[in-house]
């Protein structure tokens, strides 16, 4: 898939018009329309995209990894955040060493698909034990 069909796909995701896109990512309408049609779109549009939509620049150039664009702080807190929870559920104290490597694993995990579910946690936490 192409990176103007991923624009594409983003644009019916959101119900948009092709004119209401172009202008605000600041390109012309047939910009956009060769862009949907596979004409590579210049970094200037990509990045416009990216910020005005919402959407991970990686996602739009290379279709690896989620469409949207969490912020990596958000996910490294997040990891934390579920490291802790699972580290601290017995009453003992944390180790600082611990909290960072399964956060760090986590969040490798999160960079890479996005969600966790509850047996694949159960994997990590193992596996970082």
């Amino acid at each position: 898939m192409s990176i103007g069909a991923r624009f594409l796909e983003i644009r019916k995701a959101k119900g948009l018009k092709q004119t209401d896109v172009a202008e605000a990512i600041g390109i012309s309408h047939g910009a956009l329309v060769n862009y949907e049609k596979g004409r590579e779109p210049p970094a200037s549009a990509i990045i416009a995209f990216s910020q005005v939509y919402g959407v991970s620049a990686n996602w739009l150039l290379t279709g690896e990894g989620r469409p949207d664009a969490e912020s990596l702080g958000s996910i490294y807190a997040r990891s934390i955040a579920t490291a802790w929870t699972f580290l601290s559920r017995g009453g003992d104290d944390v180790e600082q060493d611990a909290l960072i490597k399964l956060g760090g694993a986590l969040f490798q995990y999160l960079l890479e698909h996005g969600e966790i579910s509850p047996a694949m946690s159960e994997k990590i936490f193992a596996l970082s034990a």
